[in-house]
């Protein structure tokens, strides 16, 4: 969780955008401290679903 070392848990969001579509990248991603990895190209509902995913989950 390196980024989350001097931020706070809760703001701001960190999604990456990326057009790399290497699963051990995205799982790599999320454990680092990212909320949510969207895949390039997106669709405009994929892109929409994982935000709605992450701040749902944020509650």
């Amino acid at each position: 969780m390196r980024i989350r070392k001097f931020r706070s848990h809760s703001w701001p969001l960190i999604i990456a955008l990326t057009a790399n579509d290497d699963g051990d990248m995205m799982d790599r991603c999320m454990q680092i401290g990212m909320n949510g990895v969207i895949q390039k190209p997106g669709m405009l509902h994929e892109i929409s679903d994982e935000l709605n995913r992450i701040l749902l989950q944020r509650g």
